[in-house]
């Protein structure tokens, strides 16, 4: 992803990132699956929410550019980090569920 970004905003051509846009959809989808493992209530909890989110403006970063990039670079920086009370805390449930 930094390489992605970071490509971007130098104004590398597109074609220069293919390798770098491929590798992060790559790991992102093995992340996802991962991170959607630990609990059937991912989805709807913070944790789902902030890697939906990340994924959304991800793909946006198709049209947007690297403006969108950086802020999908924000999304999952925050969302890794999240503490656990907001990690699992369920939008469904309005509270904490593992």
């Amino acid at each position: 992803m930094a390489a992605l970004a970071g490509g971007a905003w130098a104004g590398a051509p597109a074609s220069g990132l293919r390798g770098a846009g491929l590798a992060t959809a790559l790991s992102g989808a093995a992340l996802l699956v991962s991170e959607a493992s630990h609990s059937r209530h991912w989805v709807y909890q913070g944790r789902g929410l902030a890697t939906l989110a990340h994924l959304a403006v991800s793909l946006l970063a198709l049209a947007w550019g690297p403006e969108a990039l950086a802020v999908a670079l924000v999304i999952g920086a925050v969302g890794s980090h999240l503490p656990k009370g907001l990690r699992c805390w369920s939008l469904r449930h309005r509270a904490v569920v593992d």
